[in-house]
């Protein structure tokens, strides 16, 4: 995940810097960029920032280390100058820009990590100016539902700081190998047994023929390993040598396996 920045603009909030701070830890962030944070409130005094210092810190939980490693600039320039991929956060509408579904953001920073990716997001208040804006490749929109759009700056990063992780190559298992992947007649074998176990059993009757092909249909395309369906197999054959032995018992033809 090295490469890949998120940058805070004018955050109001000490809250919610100790907070994007935690969800960049969870997700495998390190490198998080201030940019002309609002450190004070009334009452501080100048030069010190008691309140944010404290406030972030226990949003953060244990990633206070993010903090400590966390640089503070001026402007939003500074923060992104070297890298090649810059993308804002920002309501839909917000801006005359391409306007981007979060996934598709993550893909975007997770594949140009290594020429450095930053994602922007703008204060709590007033968000990013066109200025600010006009810095950026596109603008990242996370649908919201109509009635109540707004999403925390934290919730922001927290959805994603997980998507861009989902994203980064190598993040999911490996698909199958050719060798572990069920070939058609390892799955017709498996639909056979579980008809023929179905018909004895009597959840398949006379006229049952459209439940029998969903049945084969839905063994089809669940994706079986050969591992898999060697188990249901197994399975399904046991079910069968049980209720063939009950049969015997009941017509006389001997004793039911223990």
């Amino acid at each position: 995940m090295e490469g890949i920045r998120f940058v805070l603009v004018r955050t109001r909030s000490p809250g919610n810097v100790g907070a994007v701070a935690r969800a960049m830890k969870n997700f495998g962030l390190t490198d998080l960029v201030l940019v002309d944070p609002r450190l004070h409130r009334n009452g501080d005094a100048p030069g010190s920032a008691p309140y944010f210092e404290t406030e972030s810190r226990r949003m953060a939980w244990n990633a206070a280390d993010l903090l400590d490693s966390a640089r503070t600039v001026g402007t939003l320039a500074e923060a992104v100058s070297a890298f090649s991929v810059v993308l804002a956060t920002a309501p839909r509408g917000a801006a005359r820009m391409d306007n981007m579904e979060p996934e598709r953001a993550a893909e975007i920073l997770a594949a140009s990590a290594s020429h450095g990716a930053a994602l922007v997001f703008g204060s709590e208040s007033s968000g990013l100016t066109r200025e600010e804006l006009s810095l950026c490749a596109g603008v990242v929109v996370i649908p919201t539902d109509p009635s109540y759009r707004d999403l925390n700056l934290a919730q922001s990063a927290v959805i994603l700081a997980y998507l861009v992780q989902r994203a980064r190559p190598g993040a999911r298992p490996a698909p199958p190998t050719s060798a572990e992947v069920s070939t058609h007649a390892d799955r017709e074998g498996l639909a056979s047994m579980v008809l023929e176990v179905g018909r004895q059993s009597g959840f398949l009757i006379r006229g049952g023929e459209p439940v029998g092909r969903e049945l084969r249909a839905l063994i089809h395309r669940t994706g079986l390993t050969r591992r898999d369906t060697e188990i249901l197999r197994s399975l399904f054959r046991r079910i069968r040598g049980r209720r063939e032995a009950e049969d015997r018992v009941e017509t006389g033809g001997g004793d039911a396996a223990p």
